[in-house]
C-alpha cells in the first residue's frame, strides 16, 4: 500500500515554513507543497519560495540532498561555490549536496522559484547547515543591484 495520502494539492493549502534567522532566511515566503507531511511523500519534497526585494537565504549547504531550482518570475542572485548566477524565468540550477550556496533578490520585482530536494521528504531532512561567516562566501544582506 502506498504511503501517499493525497495526489493533488494547492500551494494555498500549505502554510509558510517557520524559518528565519537561525535557518539563514530573511523575508522569504517558502512553502513545502509536496512533503511527507502534506502528501505522504517518503523520498522527496517540492517547495515554492517567493523572495520580495531584499529577501535572502544566506550561505548554507545541505548534507543529505541535492537541490534543484527552477525560476518562475523575477530575478535573483544565486551564488554557488564561488560563482554568482542570475536566475531569471525559465532558468534552472542543480546544487549538489555539501556545496555552499545563497540566494538574494536585489531587484524590485518578486522572485518566485520552485525547488526540489530529491533525497529528502521534508526541509529538516535536507541536513541544512548555515555558515557562521557569511562574508567568507561573498554575502551581504544588503542589495547590491537595482532594477
Amino acid at each position: 500500500m502506498s504511503p501517499v495520502t493525497k495526489y493533488f494539492i494547492s500551494v494555498d493549502e500549505v502554510e509558510p515554513l517557520d524559518v528565519g534567522d537561525e535557518e539563514g532566511f530573511q523575508g522569504v515566503d517558502s512553502r513545502l507543497i509536496i512533503s511527507d507531511r502534506t502528501m505522504g511523500s517518503e523520498r522527496a519534497c517540492l517547495f515554492r519560495a517567493i523572495f520580495p526585494k531584499g529577501a535572502y537565504h544566506g550561505p548554507h549547504w545541505h548534507t543529505k540532498s541535492d537541490e534543484l531550482l527552477y525560476a518562475l518570475r523575477g530575478k535573483a542572485i544565486q551564488w554557488v561555490d564561488g560563482v554568482e548566477y542570475i536566475m531569471t524565468p525559465g532558468t534552472a540550477m542543480l546544487i549538489p549536496k555539501n556545496v555552499v550556496h545563497w540566494m538574494r533578490n536585489d531587484w524590485d520585482e518578486d522572485f518566485e522559484v520552485i525547488g526540489i530536494y530529491p533525497e529528502a521528504p521534508n526541509f529538516e531532512e535536507t541536513g541544512q547547515q548555515v555558515s557562521d561567516d557569511w562574508e567568507a562566501f561573498g554575502f551581504t544582506p544588503r542589495p547590491t543591484r537595482s532594477k
